[in-house]
């Protein structure tokens, strides 16, 4: 996660200069997500367990967004 929005957005994957380990890293956190059943993926329906949205940006970049703390 290479950039904070102020909005509670994460940019993942910085266009070339993310380190590796912290790409890897990134990657990981998504993909807890999504094993947890804890976000989906931009316009499919969220769950009551969903607490984060990804979104793939036009340049391929995921970014990740909050919609609310677990219940």
């Amino acid at each position: 996660m290479s950039a904070n929005g102020d909005d509670g957005q994460k940019n993942v994957g910085a266009g070339g200069q993310s380190d590796d380990a912290e790409h890897r890293a990134a990657e990981k956190f998504i993909s807890d997500l999504l094993a947890r059943g804890e976000a989906v993926f931009e316009g499919e329906e969220p769950t009551p367990s969903t607490t984060h949205v990804i979104k793939r940006e036009d340049d391929g970049r995921l970014t990740v967004r909050r919609l609310r703390f677990s219940r």
